[in-house]
């Protein structure tokens, strides 16, 4: 009793919680930190496997199931941490929910091929069990960085050896890896949404080695987009340029940054032998085409507006996750990944999914405005407004709506916004802190409600 008291009261020495260790909450306590780690180890190796694809490159694990298995261990992680839910999911998180439910929904309405609209749902739904385990196990700036560094080294690995040992579609770098990075449109847009990441790691980092290996890491990245191309992915990496600037130049004061980035820009641009010139010259000229240049932004062209007829045949359900191919008339995806939802999850799901990164939006508006005396945070906030901008910008040109990656962002910033406010005391907000925002403070054995765990 005695324990409690001195728990209620806001006392924290050492004799009130050796006090507690026998009793019943502390072992809830103590139980509720190690789901929580279990959770974030699994994620951990989700990201892992999602972004790096060893069964890609290390001989004989091809044979084995890193993808399910990581897919268990996440599930196994997200019920792990059922205990540590206090109050109502984001809004980003709702919205993924209703996402989920509304492509399974389309499955028994398609009228193409319902086994293949189910497929391709059962496969996006992973996502949402990675968002659910990201909002809950990511309650530490230290975790979110970790999270981060496996995404930005993951994929820079990845550049360097499609740079390295890729194959070249004509005279377009084609991934090495299978998945996200197989086509060249995919390869860049995953590429540009992983380069703010390493920058803000690059400025965070604290030796010099380090910061060398990932200065050099972003020159590859950005080389490899240049390779590939992508006509998408270079307007992507315009706009992910510009932010960076923006956030990291100017409001960062780091005017150098400007003449290295004209630099690096024209260097890249030579030593590609400007293919992506010839490619964006060839958009709009037929006598300038480069691989078919003209003749695939026409073809883009007709597969948009087929994806709006079709969406307008089927606005409330589309034609079924997939199935756009088939409507198509060329087995070709929409190259778009906004009437890639509308098309094949119906006019709600287009909705939903732009709420989701409207989210994302409004949480590093949020956090850049809480963290201001905080740099790690306002680098992370400001790498993953980045970030966010050349996706919605880049998605524009491909079909996108159903990789892991955009979802990854917005979990991001969706934990950044709570640690922010976590850091800043801005959390005792029920209806803006996280699901986890309840969970006990470190030191004090109390709930951030001041009640100790017998209250509950």
């Amino acid at each position: 009793m005695d324990a409690d008291l001195n728990i209620i009261h806001g006392r924290t020495d050492e004799a009130a919680i050796v006090t507690t260790t026998d009793s019943a909450p502390a072992g809830r306590r103590i139980s509720r930190h190690k789901q929580l780690v279990e959770a974030y180890v699994s994620l951990s190796l989700f990201m892992v496997v999602y972004c790096a694809r060893p069964e890609d490159w290390i001989p004989g694990l091809s044979n084995v199931p890193l993808a399910k298995i990581a897919g268990v261990l996440a599930l196994i992680a997200f019920l792990l941490s059922l205990g540590e839910i206090r109050q109502r999911f984001p809004r980003e998180v709702i919205f993924l929910v209703l996402l989920t439910v509304q492509l399974f929904a389309t499955v028994p309405m398609s009228p193409v091929w319902m086994g293949g609209a189910f497929s391709t749902t059962l496969d996006f739904a992973k996502v949402l069990l990675i968002v659910l385990v990201t909002v809950l196990a990511v309650n530490t700036a230290k975790r979110l960085r970790r999270l981060l560094l496996i995404q930005a080294a993951s994929v820079a690995v990845i550049s360097a050896v499609a740079v390295w040992k890729g194959r070249m579609i004509g005279s377009r770098l084609e991934g090495v890896l299978n998945g996200n990075y197989s086509n060249p449109n995919d390869l860049a847009l995953a590429i540009v949404i992983s380069l703010p990441l390493c920058l803000a790691l690059l400025f965070l980092g604290r030796n010099v080695v380090w910061k060398a290996a990932w200065a050099f890491a972003m020159v590859v990245m950005a080389y490899a987009v240049f390779l590939t191309g992508s006509r998408g992915g270079f307007l992507a990496l315009a706009m992910t340029i510009g932010v960076c600037l923006w956030e990291f130049a100017i409001r960062g004061r780091r005017t150098y940054l400007l003449v290295l980035t004209g630099v690096a820009v024209v260097v890249l641009w030579i030593a590609s032998s400007a293919i992506l010139g010839e490619r964006l010259m060839g958009t709009f000229n037929s006598k300038e085409d480069v691989e078919s240049a003209y003749g695939s932004s026409q073809a883009r062209q007709e597969l948009f507006w087929r994806s709006i007829e079709v969406t307008l045949r089927h606005p409330l359900f589309g034609v079924g996750p997939g199935n756009f191919q088939v409507m198509s008339g060329s087995w070709h995806q929409t190259h778009n990944s906004y009437t890639q939802m509308s098309s094949e999850g119906g006019l709600p799901a287009l909705i939903l999914y732009v709420m989701i990164l409207w989210c994302g939006f409004k949480n590093v508006k949020a956090a850049k405005r809480l963290a201001r005396s905080n740099r790690e945070l306002t680098l992370i906030a400001g790498a993953l407004h980045a970030s966010l901008a050349g996706f919605a910008v880049g998605s524009f040109f491909s079909s996108y709506a159903y990789q892991f990656f955009p979802y990854f962002l917005v979990a991001y910033t969706t934990a950044l916004l709570w640690i922010v406010k976590k850091s800043t005391g801005q959390s005792k907000d029920e209806k803006s802190a996280s699901p986890a925002a309840l969970l006990e403070e470190p030191n004090t054995g109390t709930s951030r409600s001041g009640l100790s765990w017998h209250s509950y």
